[in-house]
């Protein structure tokens, strides 16, 4: 039986769809049989240095075509893909590579200066371990277009189990310091196989989130499997506009967004003069779904169905929420997806029944093998075969779940649990609120109080106490926020997820414990 391997999925693309456009990026288009030349000429490149299979490979760039030609090489060259978050700054990104055990260092030209501020620092890359794209870089580093004009483009008889690793995905650390999430070619292609979420070698996908991230690395490997074409968006700052530009161009059929960019491109005044009906299917996930912002995707992207999902770098894709149960079950994030098992466990140890809160595992085909280096956590996050990464979720009567919030982000307020992701969708309802983040921030008395830090509408005069007072008029008290400020902007991770962690560390500094 063939291998499930993620290079075998490139070169059956190739059979089937030579000519075929693979990936487009600004004014580059490229077919299946010439990204693939160029993979094979890579990755004959790396061994040609004298790297080998099971070797790790640090990755540090902006979205382009070459960041998956660097990890469809790896994969054939049975090596392991380090993607780096470009937000990180210089001790982060030292961190990752000194704790993946990196040896060779792959980079957009763009990073030099954060790449020549830390080389003394990275323990196992070599001064000749540089390898860089898109410009000169540093004397000796390797030219990437050098590389692949002398090596040869002849397919690669690399010896590789499928249970090994394709790419270490570092979490994000909204709460905490990034652990490495190992994912094999196994899990990988199970994934792009089952295909959740019905693409075709007819979808046309706009792919947003970062190469670096779970999500466009599974998009991306799901578009090669089933023949699609992969429009890549570039990194930086979300401009809706620009959204609305290329999905009228390029007559995008799918794409994947995080709940904060479907707002800001509602937040464009003239939307509505775009073209946007070759859109077919959208799906939102990484962060949860406000009502509100459902609705107005629905009303705006009309000829369009909507899916909602909920997965992890560390559990694959888990559950859908499909179109016809958009409006029947507004605040679930779906059932379990095939071949996937859930069970939510409460502080006992035991099932929660329908409507109880608990923690949410998993057993999917997409599961993780475990944190790099970190058996302690690794042995935390699995219970047997399930794994969770530390979300509180409830399921109802017709196995329907919940995410209900982050555990971590979870407050407790005077012995009450309350969690802040029922205050932010109510806040994402305000017409005065572009976005919110509740955190729990110390209080002597209740050991925490509900804080609300919100980003108001342009010209908006809205205060503290019209917000606490709205707020009262739709949720028990206990939940309500004892202060409120505001801000220009809220920090996001590189995914568009608000990091609740840096905001709450503004009012935990000093203190004896930090939730």
């Amino acid at each position: 039986m063939p291998q499930l391997l993620v290079g075998n999925a490139l070169r059956a693309a190739v059979r089937k769809f030579p000519s075929k456009v693979a990936f487009v990026f600004k004014d580059q288009r490229i077919t299946y049989k010439d990204f693939e030349e160029r993979v094979n000429r890579l990755a004959n490149g790396f061994l040609a240095k004298g790297y080998k299979p099971g070797d790790h490979v640090a990755i540090l760039a902006y979205n382009c075509i070459e960041y998956y030609e660097i990890l469809f090489a790896l994969a054939k060259a049975g090596m392991v893909a380090v993607p780096i978050n470009f937000r990180l700054v210089g001790e982060e990104i030292v961190f990752i590579v000194n704790n993946s055990d990196a040896k060779l260092f792959v980079y957009e030209a763009s990073f030099h200066d954060v790449i020549n501020g830390m080389r003394s620092k990275l323990e196992h890359i070599s001064h000749e371990s540089y390898i860089v794209f898109g410009g000169d870089g540093s004397p000796g580093d390797v030219r990437y277009e050098e590389l692949l004009a002398a090596s040869i483009p002849a397919d690669l008889d690399i010896q590789v189990d499928e249970n090994t690793t394709w790419y270490i995905g570092y979490t994000s650390g909204t709460t905490g310091r990034p652990k490495g999430a190992m994912r094999s070619h196994r899990a990988n292609v199970l994934l792009a196989a089952n295909n959740f979420y019905g693409l075709s070698q007819e979808t046309v996908t706009l792919l947003i989130m970062p190469i670096l991230h779970y999500n466009s690395i599974t998009f991306g490997l799901i578009n090669v499997y089933w023949g699609a074409t992969t429009v890549i968006y570039p990194s930086g700052n979300f401009n809706g506009r620009e959204i609305l530009e290329i999905i009228e161009k390029e007559k995008v059929t799918f794409s994947s967004m995080v709940p904060t960019m479907y707002t800001i491109i509602f937040q464009i005044p003239d939307k509505d003069k775009f073209d946007i009906s070759s859109v077919k299917r959208l799906l939102t996930s990484s962060a949860p779904l406000m009502t509100k912002t459902k609705e107005d995707i629905l009303a705006f992207f009309k000829g369009a169905e909507l899916l909602e999902g909920y997965g992890a770098t560390e559990i694959g894709s888990t559950t859908c929420l499909h179109p016809q149960d958009q409006y029947r079950k507004v605040r679930s994030c779906g059932q379990a997806n095939p071949y996937c098992r859930i069970k939510v466990i409460n502080t006992k140890g035991h099932e929660c029944a329908p409507g109880e809160v608990g923690e949410l595992y998993a057993f999917t085909p997409g599961l993780f093998e475990g944190y790099y280096k970190d058996p302690e956590k690794t042995a935390h996050a699995f219970m047997g075969e399930y794994a969770t990464v530390g979300d509180m979720a409830m399921v109802d009567e017709e196995g329907y779940y919940y995410i209900v919030d982050r555990k971590n982000d979870m407050i407790i307020s005077g012995g009450e649990n309350i969690y802040p992701t029922e205050v932010d969708n109510l806040l994402s309802k305000h017409p005065d609120i572009i976005s919110a983040a509740t955190i729990g921030i110390p209080d002597e008395k209740w050991g925490e109080a509900v804080k609300v830090v919100a980003v108001k509408k342009p010209g908006s005069t809205l205060t503290e106490a019209e917000v606490i007072a709205y707020c009262k008029q739709n949720l028990a008290g206990y939940k309500c926020p004892k202060s409120v400020e505001f801000w220009s902007e809220l920090p996001l991770n590189a995914t568009g997820k608000i990091m609740k962690r840096l905001i709450r560390d503004k009012f935990w500094e000093g203190k004896d414990r930090a939730i």
